[in-house]
Order: C-alpha cells, then structure tokens, then sequence
C-alpha cells in the first residue's frame, strides 16, 4: 500500500516562497551597495503615474467591495499606497482610513484626494500590523496587492480580521506579476526570477486557518504601453534591481529593445495586455479563534 502525501503547511510554504524572493532580490542590491528600505520611495512617482493609467480600465477590487457598501460603511485600506482604491471608494462610504509606511506614497494620496474635493479620507503612516494599535476599526477592510513580501503573514491576517466590523477584501495576482515579463530579470542577472505568492498560496493558508474565502477572478486590464525606450527602461529599472550600474542598465535596455514592440500610434507595447486578478474575500471573525 502506498504512503499517503504528508499534509501541506501553507504556512510555512508562503514563507519559503516570499523569503527566497526577497534574498534574490536583496542580493541584487547588496552587490551594488544599495538596500531595499527605500524600495518605494524610488518608485512613488512612477507608481502613481501607472494606476492612474490603469484605473481607466476599471479595478476589480473596486467593483466588489462597492456589491457590498453601504453608504454608512466605513472602510480601512491596509497599504494604500498612492491611493487608488481609497480614492476611488471614498465617495460612496462615510470615511476611509488609508494607511501606508511610505510617506511618498501617502504625499500622493494626499493630493489625488484633495483634487478629488474628498475631505472624509484620513490617512496614518505605518506598517500593518504593527500600527494596528493606532488604527480605528472599520466595517470593511481591504488590503491590494500587499501581502506578496511579508514573510510572517498570519499576524497580518489575523489583524486584518480583528479590525474589520463586517467584512475583508483581498487583492492579488492570479499568476506571477505583470512587471516581471519573460526574461527580464534572466537578461539582467543571468538568473531566472523567482516566484512570489499568488492568490491560490493565500486561500490555501487561508483554509489551513480554517476561514473559508471567497474567490472573484476578473480580468483587469493593465497597460504595459511605453512613449519611448528610455522611459520603459526607467518603469522596469526599479523593480529589476538595476539601480546605477549602468552594464546591468544596458542589458535591460537591449531586453526591452528586443522585446518591446511598435504599435501605429508610435508607443512601444509589451505582449499582453490583460491580466487575471483574483478578489478573496470572507466575513470578519473567521480568523478570531486562530488567533486566540
């Protein structure tokens, strides 16, 4: 008779997955003597830039929390970043706390929701959960495409679940990210990327958690379109740990120079314009008893 498999920790598995991303990563910037604390900072205008351009095409986060606001809800968004979600759910709930570590991020934020004429966004600079202490709970809590570098993910979660009144959103990549395209890290460090967690790795520990989670994929349209060369090398520098070595520059730029391809209206277009995005979602409470 065969063995039966050994039980799979998710857990422990998401761990592996985000720890051995995050060395590869931080080894790319060590040889260049840089570090990844302002990993953000260097990249919070060119973010911004990118989901506005991105948000015309309509963000599935979006579109499920508001099948379940109420006008009277308040929400709290847990790395708001530049501000996308918290903005754009903003008028049609009582307040929103938006919440983000970066505070280039956050300036950002700031300014779309002043030429939004919002005045019931507040906003905290801080890490989740360590700033959940300072944070007021919310009837909804969501949290967009955050979790993928936080290797001790349960405290995360089990916060999340504390502080929401009603209900919790997740939003994350259904397969490997549209910002690492076929090659390019290989081209750059002669070494294929490693993986990060995707939607399946977070309802698989969500289970093993014993919440049980609601899945809503959508396919969103993210633009990977680029007015010339020198501006797609600059989008994709950052995340491809190129930083000022200019051989490692070079080499992205004959990359992207192969890869990219020319469109009639003059812009530069990578293959693939759609994107599977995954929404997990469950009532609050489910993660209560892990976490006592």
């Amino acid at each position: 008779m065969s063995k039966a498999p050994e039980p799979i920790d998710h857990v422990e598995r998401w761990r592996r997955i985000v720890s051995a991303r995050r060395e590869q990563h931080d080894a790319a910037c060590a040889a260049q003597n840089r570090t990844t604390d302002d990993y953000w900072a260097r990249r919070a205008e060119s973010f911004r830039a990118f989901v506005r351009l991105a948000a015309r095409g309509g963000d599935p986060l979006v579109a499920s929390v508001r099948k379940q606001l109420r006008a009277e809800d308040t929400i709290l968004d847990i790395g708001a970043g530049t501000g996308r979600h918290a903005v754009a759910l903003a008028p049609h709930a009582q307040r929103v706390t938006a919440l983000d570590p970066s505070p280039a991020m956050l300036a950002f934020l700031r300014e779309d929701a002043e030429e939004a004429g919002l005045d019931n966004i507040d906003v905290i600079e801080g890490a989740w959960p360590d700033a959940a202490g300072e944070t007021p709970e919310a009837d909804i809590v969501i949290s967009a495409n955050v979790l993928y570098p936080i290797e001790d993910v349960v405290p995360f979660l089990v916060a999340m679940d504390g502080h929401a009144r009603r209900l919790c959103f997740l939003q994350l990549m259904a397969r490997q990210p549209w910002f690492d395209p076929p090659g390019l890290w290989q081209a750059v460090h002669g070494e294929p990327r490693r993986p990060q967690p995707a939607y399946m790795e977070a309802v698989n520990l969500l289970h093993q958690l014993g919440c049980y989670a609601n899945v809503e994929i959508a396919w969103a349209e993210i633009p990977r379109t680029f007015d010339s060369l020198d501006i797609a090398v600059e989008r994709f520098a950052e995340s491809v740990a190129v930083g000022d070595d200019e051989e490692r520059r070079a080499r992205l730029r004959a990359a992207l120079e192969e890869t990219l391809e020319p469109r009639d209206d003059g812009m530069l277009a990578l293959a693939g314009q759609r994107f599977p995005q995954a929404t997990v979602w469950w009532h609050a409470g489910a993660l209560q008893e892990t976490a006592g």
